[in-house]
């Protein structure tokens, strides 16, 4: 029994492992509080893999001229210029995604991607509340202005177009 009760739990344990966090920091200075920023960055190694790997393909679409998929988000380059603009109504919705060609079973890449997904949502209400930058490791930043209503104008982040 208590061997069972073990692998119930471990088994617990990895489906809530998560693969994103989400960081929230600001700085301070003589002059008072800077504006809040936001980082949005995988967790474990595993997930750093996956996103290094996912977030090349990403960055090849957007050279190419085509558009990434994250949920509810779209980013895509429109006049030489990279744009973060609301996408799909059904955020929660595998189809809602860019799915990269990676040896990962599919299953993975959805909760993978469906985790981002909802963190990318939750940051960029954050950042739309208090004004500042979200960024997307590996990916783009995006500043905000509070109350700033999208598409935001975004920059890619570790990467050149």
């Amino acid at each position: 029994m208590t061997r069972w009760l073990v692998l119930a739990l471990s088994l617990l344990g990895l489906a809530l492992a998560q693969d994103w966090r989400l960081y929230e920091s600001r700085s301070h200075t003589e002059a008072g509080p800077g504006p809040w920023r936001y980082t949005l960055s995988p967790k474990t190694k595993e997930a750093q893999e996956l996103w290094r790997r996912l977030s090349e393909q990403y960055r090849d679409h957007l050279r190419a001229g085509y558009r990434v998929d994250l949920g509810g988000w779209r980013v895509y380059f429109r006049g030489g210029v990279l744009w973060l603009a609301p996408h799909c109504p059904k955020a929660d919705n595998p189809a809602c995604f860019t799915f990269g060609a990676l040896p990962v079973e599919k299953a993975r890449q959805d909760r993978f991607l469906l985790e981002l997904g909802a963190l990318l949502e939750e940051g960029l209400g954050r950042v739309r509340a208090t004004g500042g930058s979200l960024t997307l490791s590996r990916l783009f930043r995006v500043e905000v202005a509070r109350g700033a209503s999208p598409p935001y104008r975004a920059a890619p982040s570790g990467w050149r177009p």
